[in-house]
């Protein structure tokens, strides 16, 4: 999780930075997760929708017989998020689908950075829950932007919003460079969204300020 103040890279789900003890307001969690509102209040009709057949205990257990994941701190797991180690390894990923299918589970699995694996309800994920937000507060996809810069990204940043990928990303993003509607930025961080805002002229096209291409 990235500060947005000194763009330290902290743990998942920390509350504040831990290199400059900035707070952090919010936190979705791979999309396990949405705060929204004026307060940043937990969406329980997410939690409500993602949490059809998801039985974390049980993956947990099942997961156990798979020797070359390591389950990460208990800091960063959450009830809709289950948080492993993998190095990459020719059919590592296959065997864990093998494991989880075989036993029936529905789940969404997202692996980012050649190391994160994140194990998911099958509803949830980035993308998903920016669909979510998109019906409930009636905003059209086309008229949403969304940034990224890791692989956990790369569902969201593939759908029907405006994508801007900043200029620190993983090396995973660079398949995306052709996709008509994902901008890479030159900048960094907040930078690179700053960037991105400027590309698609977001603002000035939310204001009216000039014509909207869609």
């Amino acid at each position: 999780m990235e500060c947005p103040k000194c763009q330290f890279e902290n743990r998942d789900k920390v509350k504040f930075c831990e290199e400059c003890g900035a707070k952090f307001e919010l936190e979705c969690s791979v999309g396990s997760r949405i705060n929204d509102g004026d307060s940043l209040d937990l969406d329980k009709g997410w939690e409500t929708h993602i949490s059809k057949n998801w039985d974390p205990d049980l993956i947990t257990s099942r997961l156990k017989e798979i020797n070359f994941i390591c389950p990460q701190e208990a800091s960063v797991q959450t009830a809709y998020k289950l948080s492993y180690t993998m190095t990459p390894g020719k059919d590592k990923l296959a065997r864990i689908h093998h494991v989880l299918t075989k036993n029936r589970f529905k789940y969404t699995l997202i692996y980012s950075q050649d190391q994160h694996l994140d194990i998911l309800p099958y509803r949830a994920s980035k993308g998903k829950a920016i669909r979510y937000l998109s019906y409930k507060w009636g905003v059209p996809l086309k008229n949403i932007l969304v940034c990224g810069y890791s692989g956990n990204d790369a569902e969201m940043l593939k759908g029907e919003p405006l994508g801007v990928v900043v200029g620190n990303y993983s090396p995973e993003l660079e398949t995306l460079r052709s996709a008509k509607q994902i901008y890479f930025a030159k900048k960094f961080h907040a930078g690179g969204m700053m960037e991105g805002l400027l590309h698609y002229q977001f603002i000035q096209k939310a204001k009216g300020m000039v014509p909207d291409d869609n």
